[in-house]
């Protein structure tokens, strides 16, 4: 038999990755069950204008953490659904801002009950305290990697 070549199950990276996937999946299931037809990218866009009010792209791609590809992208979809609309700075006609609509502002509880319900499982006998010190030590991976990627 063939020793171990690498154990990902010891690595952060392939946890948190793995891990992701399968929240992402379980999230994507509990929004079509409460009948919010939400991506995670979406809601995690929505989160921003729902904290901030309206901001501009680059806002809204820094404060969720995606590439500008993958937020035009997924602003692209979620103004033809109807949740965003786009209009120009008047201060700088370079730049959009960007809107809820009525429609986003409907999705605002429904979604954010889907998210509590896919976390309170995802989390289910884990200490609290355990729960903070892996924020706080993602909280540093992620501020590690931003400064690598400057």
């Amino acid at each position: 038999m063939n020793e171990e070549f690498y154990n990902p199950n010891e690595c952060m990276g392939f946890m948190t990755y793995t891990a992701n996937r399968l929240l992402v999946a379980a999230l994507h299931k509990r929004m079509a069950e409460m009948g919010a037809d939400l991506t995670s990218e979406q809601w995690g866009l929505l989160m921003q204008f729902w904290n901030r009010g309206d901001i501009t792209q680059e806002e809204a791609t820094r404060a969720a953490g995606v590439d500008k590809s993958t937020a035009s992208r997924c602003l692209g979809v979620m103004e033809r659904r109807g949740l965003i609309v786009r209009r120009l700075d008047p201060a700088d006609t370079r730049r959009k801002i960007l809107s809820l609509t009525d429609k986003a502002d409907a999705l605002k509880q429904g979604s954010l009950k889907a998210v509590q319900a896919t976390l309170a499982h995802a989390l289910q006998d884990i200490d609290p305290k355990e729960c903070a010190t892996c924020l706080k030590v993602l909280g540093l991976v992620k501020k590690n990697l931003q400064n690598m990627t400057k």
